[in-house]
């Protein structure tokens, strides 16, 4: 289900004892100013509050509690009449945005084509972007490092209006010169659907300005509807393939759960997946034996996999390189992967969902086409 559009409006109104003056006065109630929040279409993990005269952007848990509350100027913050939890007050005399996720600049690259906006950040080796390259190229951007260490003097002279991070992992955590830095906490990869991860491409655009904000949104809104027009063309129950996902280590595999927006994609590729009765909030893990038990079950397999070898990279092989993959090999023999050592599964189709959803009912089903304009496909059936 997804968020209302419209703004939705809590009143809370508060009683006055009428004050004397000489004769009697009727009580006048007094109303608290309305806290308007702005929802996104689809994401669920930030929104928009409504300030006098402009707004903030508040970053809120799965629990709904606010992680954040991201202010674009000290104004607003003196402004705010309910201040927020871990206010965060962007760069006022600063531009663009540095990232600590490659996840991250893919989100900016589709209202910000040559990335102009982005200042560098952690992690580049992971970037695939070609414009993101070509900036790292040039030193047009600076490296934060990140692998094996950080590089602090570069945070330090960056002047970055926010600074992007994930929640885990902050590498500024205890810094004492960083403490009134503006960083922000992205929790597009806790989002419970494809459209909702993409969506936060908006709150990024937010941070930089209203004219970034407005580009966003029309590059969302395409996404938008293009998964949305390959997500209605749905397979019967009986045409839908039975799929299961994730990765097996020390014995135990360990899935997304049915809430995830794995699971989501799944569904609106047309296939029902494997865990959808599990009610985990985590990851599922299940023992091998329970896999093995369920192995007539499952049509497919569906893995994500950093595999450098990619001219071998094939189902014997997948087999062959861990002694538990025949043990969970679903009786079909059919297993599809992204490996991200080609595929910027990370990157650029996290910002674009719809292609993947695509790409997903092309190997499922062979629907459709590839779209022009689209990198090669991501997930594909390993060679037997």
């Amino acid at each position: 289900m997804r968020p209302v559009d419209s703004l939705v409006v809590r009143v809370c109104t508060l009683a006055l004892l009428a004050i004397a003056t000489g004769c009697s006065q009727p009580e006048q109630p007094l109303t608290q100013p309305a806290s308007s929040y702005e929802f996104p279409d689809y994401a669920q993990r930030f929104r928009w509050r409504a300030l006098d005269g402009g707004n903030c952007l508040e970053v809120i848990t799965a629990n709904q509690e606010v992680l954040a509350t991201v202010y674009r100027d000290s104004s607003d913050f003196l402004n705010d009449t309910a201040p927020g939890q871990q206010p965060v007050i962007l760069g006022a005399t600063q531009t663009g945005l540095a990232t600590l996720s490659s996840t991250h600049v893919a989100l900016m690259e589709p209202w910000d084509s040559t990335l102009v906006h982005w200042k560098g950040g952690g992690y580049l080796d992971y970037v695939r972007s070609d414009a993101a390259i070509q900036r790292i190229a040039g030193s047009e951007v600076l490296d934060f490092g990140g692998n094996p260490e950080w590089n602090h003097e570069a945070i330090l002279v960056s002047g970055f209006r926010a600074f992007c991070i994930y929640p885990f992992g902050n590498p500024l955590e205890g810094v004492t010169w960083a403490e009134d830095l503006p960083v922000v906490p992205i929790l597009e990869y806790d989002e419970p659907s494809p459209l909702g991860r993409a969506e936060w491409m908006k709150a990024l655009a937010w941070m930089v300005g209203d004219s970034a904000l407005e580009d966003a949104k029309r590059a969302f809104a395409g996404v938008a509807m293009r998964y949305e027009r390959a997500s209605s063309s749905g397979l019967s129950q009986a045409d839908s393939l039975v799929v299961l996902t994730g990765s097996v280590e020390q014995g135990v595999w360990s899935a997304p759960n049915a809430s995830s927006f794995v699971a989501q994609l799944l569904r609106d590729a047309g296939a029902r997946y494997a865990l959808a009765d599990e009610a985990s909030i985590g990851n599922v893990e299940l023992s091998l034996e329970s896999l093995y038990a369920m192995r007539g079950e499952v049509d497919a397999l569906g893995l994500v996999v950093y595999e450098p070898d990619t001219a071998n990279f094939t189902l014997p092989n997948w087999v062959q390189s861990n002694p538990h993959h025949a043990q969970i090999l679903p009786t079909s023999g059919r297993v599809f992967a992204a490996n991200a050592m080609t595929c910027d599964y990370f990157g650029w189709w996290v910002a674009n969902p719809d292609a993947m959803l695509r790409n997903l009912r092309q190997v499922l089903y062979g629907e459709g086409e590839e779209a022009q304009g689209m990198p090669s496909p991501c997930f594909k059936w390993l060679a037997p």
